[in-house]
């Protein structure tokens, strides 16, 4: 009676078959997100555009790796790893390009806040000039030094409030930028490696 090794029973496991499986729930997780942030699309609204952008930017990596993943797994297919090749080079040059809207809008949203800022404080500049001397604000009596210090002080919470508003935004863009531009390139390099005939 012969037997039948355990080894010979076992499935034929592929490093290449899993990479396929998990590059494509990558790639089509990073789709799903995309449209479930561009939906309602509001192309007009700066704000919309840089929370897109930003969100985008913090999900490229997914997208990255399950298209390096799924190069992986079609090196051995001419045809499928050509496609995936050229998709990795136009996503490249796209993230790349995006740069310069997120710049754009980074500069545009910026300059916003800090004339909203300043006309906000101009308008309180203006009510605390209209109190007059001496008049009275509830049992106090204002003074022109009360009215001088109301008046430094919502001042410097002004410059501070822009201050802090133009750091945040240039955050925000760095960050957005930074990981469009990495992850651009890596595509582009992803690209070119799949363009490149195999060694025989």
């Amino acid at each position: 009676m012969t037997t039948v090794s355990s080894q010979s029973l076992a499935p034929a496991y592929s490093a290449k078959g899993l990479c396929r499986i998990v590059g494509v729930a990558c790639v089509a997780g990073f789709i799903f997100d995309v449209l479930a942030l561009v939906f309602p699309p509001a192309l007009g609204n700066i704000e919309w555009r840089i929370a897109l952008f930003q969100q985008i930017s913090d999900r490229s990596i997914i997208l990255l790796f399950g298209l390096a993943l799924l190069m992986y797994g079609s090196l051995e297919t001419r045809r499928l790893r050509k496609r995936l090749a050229i998709a990795c080079l136009i996503l490249g040059v796209l993230f790349n390009l995006a740069c310069v809207l997120v710049i754009r809008d980074g500069l545009a949203f910026q300059e916003r806040a800090v004339n909203t800022i300043s006309a906000q404080a101009s308008t309180l500049q203006n009510q605390i000039q209209a109190v007059q001397p001496g008049s009275k604000q509830g049992n106090v009596k204002v003074t022109p030094e009360d009215i001088q210090k109301a008046s430094q002080a919502l001042a410097q919470q002004a410059d501070s409030l822009k201050q802090n508003t133009k750091t945040g935004i240039v955050k925000t863009s760095i960050s957005s930028i930074g990981n469009l531009v990495i992850v651009g390139v890596a595509l582009i390099g992803l690209g070119q490696y799949g363009t490149r005939s195999p060694k025989p």
